[in-house]
Formats: C-alpha cells, sequence, structure tokens
C-alpha cells in the first residue's frame, strides 16, 4: 500500500449542470483520484430555480456531506478539499469548513471566484475564522493570491493551480487564408455579463468603418432577451455572423480552429480564470479580453487586454484593424505557434504544482 495515498473527501458541485466551477472541480477529482482514494460529495443543486426549494434543497445535500465527513473521520490520511462557494453560496462553504475542522481534516479551499475578492465580504471573513489559519488555500494565480492577501490577509498556506491544467492540448490551428475577412469568435454562455452585447456592438462598428469582420459565436443562450437580441443581430448582420449553438468535444475544438481571434468582452463581476481562454490559446487563437481576475495573467503578450474602464469597442477595433493590416500567412502560424507555445507553458507549471 502506498504511504503516501490519502483519503480525500471532496465536496463541491460537479456536472450536470456543467459551468465553469463544476467542470473544473470534476476534472481536479479526476486527478487526485490517479494518486489517492476520493470520496466525492455532489453538491449540486437539485433544483435549478433560485428560491426557498432550491435553498432548502442545498440545504440537505451539504447535510448530508458534513454527515460523510462526521462517519470518515476516524481514516488514516484523511483531507478533506472543497471549492469554495460564492455570494450567499459562502454560507454553505462555513458551515462545512467548521465540521471539517471540527473533525481534525487538513482541508484545502480552491478559489474559483474574484466577487470577494475584488470587495471584502462578512462572509468570507467568517470563513476564514470558521475553516482556521490552518487551512490550505488555492489560488488561480499570482495575481489573486495577492489581492487575497490584500483584501483580508495573506493565508499561512497557499498554493497557486492554474486552470491550465484542466484543459487538455488541442491540434494546431489550420492556417487561414491571406484575404479575407478576419474571423474573431465567442464561445461562452451566451448572455449580456459574457459581453455578447459588446460582441455585437464590435461588429456593427466593424461594418460601419470598413473593416471586414466575421463573427463567430458558440454555447447556450437561455435567456429570452438575450435570444431576441441574438435573432436581431443575426438579421442586421447577415454572413457577418454566425452562430453555432451549443458545442462540446470535437465541435468545440473545430470552432476555435474556425477563427483567428477569441473575443472575450466580458463584464461578469465574478470572472476568474475562465477556461474558455485556455482553449482559445491551446488551439493558437489570439485574445482580445475585458480586464478580470486573473486575464492578463493567462493572456500575457498573446493579444489585448482591455482595462474594465476604457472603452472595450474601440480599443478592440483599432487592435483588430492593425492585425488585419499586418496579416499574412507566415504571421499567422508564428502567432499560432506562439499562442499555443504559451497554453503549453502555463499547462505543464500547472500540472507541476497539482504533483508537488
Amino acid at each position: 500500500m502506498n504511504p503516501n495515498r490519502r483519503f480525500i473527501v471532496a465536496i463541491g458541485q460537479i456536472p450536470p449542470p456543467t459551468d465553469g466551477l463544476a467542470y473544473i472541480t470534476s476534472e481536479y477529482v479526476k486527478l487526485l483520484s490517479e494518486d489517492h482514494y476520493v470520496k466525492v460529495l455532489n453538491i449540486s443543486p437539485r433544483v435549478s430555480n433560485r428560491g426557498l426549494a432550491y435553498h432548502l434543497s442545498r440545504t440537505a445535500i451539504v447535510l448530508s456531506a458534513s454527515m460523510q465527513l462526521a462517519l470518515n473521520a476516524w481514516r488514516r490520511n484523511r483531507v478533506c478539499y472543497m471549492p469554495c462557494q460564492s455570494d450567499f453560496g459562502l454560507v454553505y462553504t462555513i458551515y462545512l469548513l467548521a465540521v471539517a475542522r471540527m473533525f481534525g481534516y487538513p482541508t484545502y479551499l480552491h478559489h474559483h471566484n474574484f466577487g470577494y475578492i475584488n470587495d471584502r465580504r462578512r462572509l468570507m471573513d467568517a470563513a476564514l475564522v470558521a475553516g482556521g489559519p490552518e487551512v490550505a488555500h488555492i489560488f488561480l494565480c499570482d495575481y489573486m493570491l495577492r489581492r487575497f492577501g490584500e483584501t483580508y490577509k495573506s493565508p499561512k498556506r497557499s498554493l497557486v493551480i492554474s486552470n491550465a491544467a484542466f484543459v487538455p492540448p488541442q491540434p494546431s490551428q489550420a492556417v487561414p487564408p491571406e484575404s479575407g475577412a478576419l474571423r474573431i469568435g465567442l464561445l461562452s454562455n451566451l448572455n449580456r455579463e459574457k459581453g455578447l452585447y459588446l460582441f455585437f456592438d464590435l461588429l456593427r462598428a466593424a461594418h460601419d468603418q470598413g473593416l471586414n469582420l466575421q463573427g463567430r459565436l458558440a454555447g447556450p443562450v437561455r435567456d429570452p432577451d438575450d435570444r431576441r437580441a441574438l435573432e436581431a443581430a443575426q438579421n442586421e448582420l447577415g454572413d457577418r455572423l454566425l452562430y453555432a449553438g451549443p458545442l462540446y468535444g470535437q465541435k468545440k475544438t473545430q470552432f476555435y480552429e474556425s477563427i483567428d481571434v477569441f473575443v472575450f468582452p466580458t463584464l461578469y463581476r465574478n470572472e476568474a480564470q475562465p477556461t474558455v481562454v485556455y482553449e482559445a490559446l491551446a488551439a493558437g487563437n489570439l485574445i482580445v479580453a475585458h480586464e478580470r481576475g486573473c486575464i492578463a495573467s493567462q493572456v500575457q503578450s498573446d493579444g489585448l487586454v482591455i482595462p474594465g474602464d476604457q472603452p472595450f469597442v474601440l480599443n478592440a477595433l483599432s487592435w483588430l484593424r492593425h492585425l488585419k493590416a499586418k496579416g499574412n500567412t507566415d504571421s499567422r502560424i508564428s502567432i499560432a505557434l506562439r499562442s499555443s507555445e504559451t497554453y503549453t507553458r502555463e499547462r505543464a507549471k500547472a500540472r507541476n504544482a497539482l504533483s508537488s
């Protein structure tokens, strides 16, 4: 028996439904399972609509998870791992941290959210008290660790493991033709917070100024107002805007291969380190994104990161025009290689941190 093999109680949201947090949690659990025994306690909500039934359901699930912490407290080499919830969900994190501490679990708290880092929250203060100073905090980038320390205080124990560890390598991007439209794309849950309307505005402004851009969208559109806005933009822009719907697996890979620049004008206040940015880099795309969370450290020199207090469309349009003007086959090849090398370097660094 491997003396370093640990019994890990992993408490978090596992797909379905699939979102960034649930995906990373499921992938993290898979990696842990390669070397340790992992007992997964899925606390994904069983009720989709927020309200009394939702919170009653989540409370019951979290109480059940805490019972498992108690029942497995006798095991040697036990560890508790949990992603930190956001907003009101921090109440559940506080409770689980307190239970894990009561039963003497070494605990790892994984942060995926900048909401409580950008603005100090009393609930996070309470979570730090509930878990105690021995909790090991996992952050997504050095900037996230630093900002957390500035907002609260630097944790006694911390690790930095980027989401690049959980994004699989992509095949090399097909080189686009030397002439024609510059192809920009956005893959996400398509809504206002994720920059859908700014994407439309960018295409409109490009058309008005004679810049040949083709926009490609992929992902679910859940809100009826967003669906109507998409249909109106399709009618207005014609073949300058293509919508592929939700994509998974090989079709998602093909989407990244079909574009030159991944445009991510996110306005989401909790944005931390979106996996779609690493997926785009892995496929050889350049990135144009709003500055949120760890995005600047993801993009590095492989694109443009626009501060939140500056006009997104104006800055993106200027940068895309310059890219289009100097575009040729050789430069597209070098761009694709450089972007994928950035992803490869970050992935290797993250995987090394996981194994240490």
